[in-house]
This record gives structure tokens, sequence and C-alpha cells, in this order.
């Protein structure tokens, strides 16, 4: 710990690290598997940055953001340390230059994607440099489903053993115990440590509305934002035709805003991106495709226009308000419960419902088609993946696997788990604490059942 305080000192200027580092630094430090639970904003970066200059080697950085990835990348530069980032969006010289400098042991830090990083050129040149520890950050990528499921997760407990058997660390914001479990069985852990840290979050004041028709969903979100026109926020909604209508509908009424989802070209979404962060745009009509990694302090309000589809996404998108530690309100605009008078949520559960059960149904044909051990296919990779999510495919290399048709083993992703936050009959933050496996407390004071009169 003692050279590691060195380093924070001599690079980043700070005297010490917060208490909650404390832990997960002294985890990574001792060369153990990790599993993280610690919100975005929490200062994980630096629990690893730090371990990576007092280790000889490179630490592999594995992330789905390319934002985040040069920001991170450029900060660490900017302090002096040797750090580059590898993404299918770099001009080609750039892309050279990083990897070129594997080989010759040239960075400290190397940030990538996990498509990059089993490109055939990525692949080769890791394998001839000495990795000293993987990190995955956003590890919730591996078991969410829908626009964050990337299907190239599913092979870095095979990527960690074919570079040396490095320790692996895990970071994610949100996990049940559930999905705890089923990070550890996919990345292949190793008597990981598991440090968590509860989501509750005392500044945020959760609300849900019932929606009894469609008009009133537009009629809630113009009334809130209206008493708020000076405060920055988010509006998530589950479709990208859904972000394009409302942005539009809202700048007509006069707000500044923009839609943002992942059909946008990647440009046009680092645009809006950026104009957001710099206070051009006060909010973002979104699907999820947009939040991870994003670390805006003064984010006041969070709307969801749409149920989620399962809590964890909801406690991750709410957790991007209030960073600065300030009150900030959390509303939640539902469908009644039967969807007779407004199907809209009803409807669009139905769709990513019946969208799940397909692939997977799409994976078990496929399993009677694959041979007994095989080669990676792009084509075959969403199946792949589901198959290794079930416990019926094991990876003994990132492109070469095995069938276990004998083994299953029921999928991680929780649908439908919002249907008990919708109609618990008591305090929000109590409900949401206590799926996340913490022990129940006093009444929070902070949601719409414990403080019915609270200004939202």
């Amino acid at each position: 710990m003692d050279t590691a305080l060195q380093i924070l000192q001599r690079y980043w200027r700070f005297s010490d690290f917060r208490e909650a580092q404390k832990p997960i630094l002294e985890a990574v430090l001792s060369d153990t598997d990790l599993l993280a639970l610690l919100p975005t904003g929490g200062g994980k970066s630096v629990t690893f940055q730090v371990p990576a200059l007092v280790k000889p080697g490179m630490t592999l950085v594995i992330t789905p953001l390319v934002a985040l990835m040069e920001n991170q990348t450029a900060q660490l530069q900017t302090l002096g340390i040797s750090a580059a980032c590898l993404h299918s969006q770099q001009a080609p010289e750039q892309r050279r230059k990083t990897l070129t400098g594997i080989p010759q042991g040239r960075w400290k830090l190397l940030y990538l994607s996990p498509e990059s990083l089993l490109s055939p050129p990525a692949w080769e040149r890791l394998q001839q440099t000495i990795i000293n520890r993987i990190v995955l950050d956003e590890a919730h990528c591996l078991t969410s489903w829908g626009s964050s499921f990337r299907p190239d997760y599913h092979r870095i407990g095979a990527v960690r053993r074919s570079l040396g058997n490095p320790p692996l660390c895990a970071f994610t914001a949100t996990a049940t115990p559930r999905t705890q479990q089923a990070l550890v069985d996919l990345l292949g852990l190793q008597t990981p440590k598991i440090l968590r840290n509860s989501p509750y979050r005392a500044n945020l004041y959760l609300q849900v509305r019932k929606i009894w028709y469609p008009q009133q969903r537009l009629k809630e979100i113009q009334q809130f934002l209206t008493q708020r026109t000076l405060e920055t926020g988010l509006i998530y909604l589950r479709t990208r035709n859904g972000t394009e209508k409302l942005a539009a509908h809202l700048r007509t009424l006069g707000f500044n805003t923009a839609a943002y989802h992942a059909g946008m070209a990647a440009e046009q979404r680092r645009e809006t991106e950026n104009r957001w962060l710099d206070g051009k745009l006060k909010f973002l009509c979104s699907t999820n495709a947009f939040g991870m990694g994003i670390d805006k302090p003064n984010v006041r309000w969070v709307i969801h226009g749409n149920t989620p589809l399962d809590l964890a996404e909801y406690v991750q998108e709410i957790g991007r308000a209030g960073r600065d530690g300030q009150p900030s309100k959390v509303l939640l605009l539902a469908s009644e419960p039967t969807g007779w008078l407004d199907p809209t949520d009803r409807d669009l559960h139905r769709h990513f419902r019946q969208q799940y059960l397909e692939q997977r149904k799409k994976a078990r044909q496929q399993l009677a088609q694959l041979p007994k051990t095989g080669t990676y296919r792009l084509e075959d990779a969403l199946s792949l993946a589901i198959l290794h999510e079930q416990g019926q495919l094991q990876w003994k290399t990132p492109f070469d696997y095995l069938l276990n048709t004998q083994s299953f083993q029921a999928s991680a992703v929780e649908l439908n788990t919002m249907e008990g936050y919708l109609g618990c009959r008591g305090c929000r933050w109590q409900f949401i604490i206590s799926a996340f496996g913490w022990p129940k407390q006093s009444v929070c004071g902070h949601c719409d059942y414990c403080c019915p009169k609270a200004a939202f």
C-alpha cells in the first residue's frame, strides 16, 4: 500500500485514497480475483490504475464505451502515464501506433472493447507481452439483455486463460445476488473477493406515477420539465422511435433537448453526448444506450417514460442523478397495471420478452446443429453467448468451444423484476436494497410512500 500511496500522490496529487477505495485497492494489489460493486463516480478507476503502475507488465481494461476509453486515456496521458486505447473508430495511423506499442511494452494501461481485444491484430500482439491484470468494466453487460448485451463478453474467461491466467477484476454498479454468482461462474473467477456497496442513495427521491392514457404521459413530463427549466436531467424511453418523437415534441414547446440512441451514427452520438456534458443541452431523451461510464455530477433528475425491463437496469439509470450528493428527483411513469387504458408498457414488455424468448429458441435449435467442438464464427456469436450463459457451452480458448448438451442452467437475466417494485406497498428504497441482498433498514423518508407530501 505504501508504494501505491506514493504513486497516487506523485501522479494524481491526492494525499490519500478514499475509505471506499481502500478495500478494493488492497484486493487488487493482492493479485486475487475480484468482483466489486461500486457506483460510477465512486472512484473505481484509481483502484486499478494505481496498481497498474506498481506491477511490471500491462493492465488490460475492457470496457464497452469508446467515449470512456478515450476520456480515461487522455486523463492518464495528461498525468504523464503511458496509456492507450484501441477501438474501431480510430484513425488507421493511431491504431497502428497503439498496436505496435503493445509487444514493445510501451503501455502500462490499454483500454479496449471485447470486440477489439479479440480481433486478430490485437490478439496476436497481446500474446507477445506481459499482462499483469485484466479489468472488466461494466461487467453487467455479461448478464444484461437488450442493447447493452455484448456476446464477446462471454469469451473473457477464456481470454484470461490464454494470456497466462492474470488476475481478473470485474466492476459493476449494480448486481443482485443471483447476478453476482452468474458473473463469478461465467467469468471463471477463482475464489474471488466480492466487495459490495449498498445501492441506497439518501439524496435520491423516488416516485412512481400511474399513467391511465397515452396523453397523460406527455402532460406529466411537460409539467415536470416546466418546473425545472434550469436543471440538468435525463429522460429514458424503451424505443429509439420513442426518443425521437418525444425530443421533437418537446423542442416545439421550447425545451432544449435531443434524442440519443444506438441507431445514431457514432459521431452524432458523441456530439450529442458532449453537448449535454457541456450544458448546451439541458436534458436528453434516450434509450438505455446512454449513460454507462458517464459521470456528470449535477444531474438533478431522471425520468423513466416507460418501465425498465428489470430492477438492476432501473437502479443503474437512476444512479446517474445526484452524483454531487445534492437532492435529486427520480420519476417513473408506469402504465396502469391492466394495460387496458394505456397498453404502452404492456406492449413493450411483450415485444422485448418475445425477442428474448425467440433468441433463446434459436440458440437451442442451433445446439443440435453445432459440432461437439468448433470454432467461433461471427454469425453464431449471439447463440454461442446464450449457450455459454446456460451452461451448455465452454470456451476452451477465446476462439474454440466445447459443447455440453447435458448441462442446463437458468439464465441470469431477470425479466419482469420491476413488477414487485411498481406494486410495492411500502418504502421503495427498502424494496430495492432487499432485492440486492441487503438487510432492510428503517423507512427512508425519500420516496413517495415514506414522504408522500414531498415536492416532486
